[in-house]
């Protein structure tokens, strides 16, 4: 691979040119050439992603060069030079070959490229297919390894061709969130910079956060960012979730996801309030053809509020963290309608405001907001279910331009802002299906059939609310009030086994016969920890139901087997350093 060389200025062109970002070449198919600094090796996967692009990107670092080949947005192939990335001897290590046939291949290998697995299959000496796990397991570290750096230069070759062994090391969002989680805590927060210490809103970007596949304990994280906290804050606040918040608030800051205020928060433990100023819009979130992400969390329904015609309209959120590829059908009230252009909204009582006033009260917002939540997709941006998609286009236009977050005067309460950030949402989740003509007939055909979706997102971020309420009930003792709160998410979302882990600890706490109690909790703790492995206070209970039953050595198992998974969980630290005092 050849040497890549920092930015140098290129040829003039003309007074008021626009540079050319990492994002407009790589999605134009032009070769781009710039430094890490600016675009880090996250946001690079991602516009490669995102744009579905074929080429390689060069990496240099201080730990050396990489080489990661793209074929419609997902990465086949990886190399490294760094020695302790040597596929040879990361495949003698495995015991897949042997030294010598090593050797053997490296004197063919030129002739074929350089592909040293291609050297090794034309001397019969490897079996692709039988080593395919070992391959992707070696080109997924190197991965990892070329996104741990901060500082260097790169360049986007388009058009670059694949090795001849190349193959798919993972899907193209599956792959870069595999990639995030593999980072360590230093690698995240290093990545992470100075935006840990700014307030972080929801955004939207080029792809919806459903489309990651992050997991449970990842969607918990991301809906806790509302524009109010920064991540360290909200880490600190947290420390079960610590390394979860900061990972995915790199992950979403990376996929245009969150948005970073310029506001920088005290350090928690240095005292001082908390600011609480919302971010202003990155340029990738502002105006844009790309829809916002689809919702992460609303408010609950009020009776009282949601009654229709309560005076101006409201304004839009992005909500954090939709979890299903496939939207919600919700049956539609026939009274409710939203506004947009080929539909009116309800009259309004006192003050007859238009759709495009952006300085609602509360009120008037959090009636909206309900509307729109009830209502179908083509209900929400107020057009007929025949609409083509430039009706639909124009409509969302003008409802987003309108409810923006930060589409209200300056001084704007910030409670008002955020029922602008949950109805925006609402709206671009909306637009994510009916935008484009193969999901917008698939959802006519869900309606048609009066069925719903295989996942009610509001009803999910209910549930997690729910669920952050019955935890610090915990913390206060107040266990009662604890499992009837759990007992109400998992209503809302039985398919969260951290629930379960939570309400099996809460009927051990409040059990007369703990000794009975503890092993049908313990049972359903060990369940659930199957699924989840790293839910750390699956191992913490476990270990806490052992010592106070007097079984200390069982206790300290338990709590090892957290430690394994996670070294630096404080808690778990904690519960072994005073174990046996």
């Amino acid at each position: 691979m050849d040497r890549v060389q920092p930015d140098v200025p290129g040829a003039s062109r003309g007074l008021g040119a626009p540079e050319i970002t990492a994002a407009a070449a790589i999605a134009a198919g032009l070769p781009y050439q710039g430094s890490l600094e600016k675009d880090g090796p996250l946001r690079l996967y991602y516009l490669a992603a995102a744009a579905q692009a074929a080429g390689r990107l060069d990496l240099e670092t201080e730990r050396g060069r990489f080489a990661l080949h793209f074929k419609r947005g997902a990465v086949e192939h990886a190399t490294s030079n760094a020695p302790e990335d040597d596929l040879g001897r990361f495949l003698v290590a495995k015991g897949v070959v042997n030294g010598d046939a090593i050797a053997d291949a490296e004197r063919v290998r030129g002739d074929l490229g350089g592909d040293l697995v291609a050297a090794l299959a034309s001397l019969r000496l490897l079996n692709p297919a039988e080593s395919f796990r070992v391959l992707q397991e070696h080109g997924v570290t190197v991965i990892a390894r070329a996104f741990e750096s901060e500082k260097g230069a790169c360049r986007w070759n388009p058009g670059a061709p694949l090795p001849s062994s190349a193959f798919p090391l993972g899907s193209r969002w599956g792959g870069l969130c595999d990639t995030a989680r593999r980072l360590d805590g230093l690698a995240v927060r290093k990545l992470l910079g100075d935006r840990a210490q700014r307030v972080a809103s929801r955004s939207g970007g080029r792809v919806q956060l459903a489309e990651l596949r992050l997991t449970a304990h990842e969607v918990r994280a991301a809906g806790l960012f509302d524009g109010r906290s920064s991540p360290s804050r909200l880490a600190a606040a947290r420390p079960l979730e610590a390394e979860a918040i900061l990972r995915v608030a790199l992950l979403l800051g990376e996929t245009e996801l969150l948005r970073f205020g310029d506001v920088v928060e005290a350090a928690p433990g240095e005292g001082g309030a908390e600011k609480s100023r919302v971010p202003s819009p990155s340029p990738s979130t502002s105006t844009s053809s790309t829809p916002p992400a689809a919702p992460i969390r609303s408010r609950g329904p009020d009776p009282e509020r949601d009654r229709p015609g309560q005076g101006s309209t409201p304004t839009p959120t992005a909500s954090s963290a939709s979890i299903r590829a496939t939207p919600a059908v919700r049956p539609p009230p026939p009274s409710v309608r939203a506004p947009g252009p080929e539909s009116k909204a309800p009259a309004p009582k006192p003050t007859g405001a238009r759709a495009t006033v952006v300085s609602q009260d509360a009120a008037a917002l959090e009636a909206f907001h309900a509307r729109v939540r009830a209502a179908d997709h083509f209900e929400a941006l107020g057009v007929k279910r025949e609409a083509t998609t430039s009706q639909i286009k124009i409509a969302y236009f003008q409802l987003a331009k309108s409810y923006h977050p930060d589409a209200g005067p300056p001084g704007e309460l910030e409670e008002i802002k955020k029922l602008r950030a949950d109805i925006f949402a609402r709206l671009g989740e909306a637009w994510g299906i009916l935008g484009e003509d193969a999901k917008r007939a698939e959802y006519l055909r869900v309606l048609a059939s009066g069925g719903a979706a295989d996942v009610d997102v509001s009803a999910i971020f209910r549930a997690e609310e729910l669920f952050q309420k019955a935890t610090v009930f915990v913390k206060t003792r107040q266990y009662e009030r604890a499992l009837e709160t759990l007992d109400e998410a998992a209503k809302l979302n039985g398919e969260e086994p951290e629930f379960g882990i939570w309400k099996a600890w809460v009927e051990f706490l409040l059990a007369q016969d703990r000794k009975r109690q503890r092993t049908a909790s313990a049972t359903v703790i060990e369940a659930a920890l199957k699924k989840v492995p790293r839910c750390m206070p699956g191992y913490l209970f476990l270990g806490q139901m052992a010592k106070l039953a007097g079984e200390v050595d069982l206790a300290e198992k338990h709590l090892r087997r957290g430690l394994a998974l996670d070294p630096q969980h404080a808690e778990i630290v904690r519960e072994l350093k005073y174990l046996r005092r």
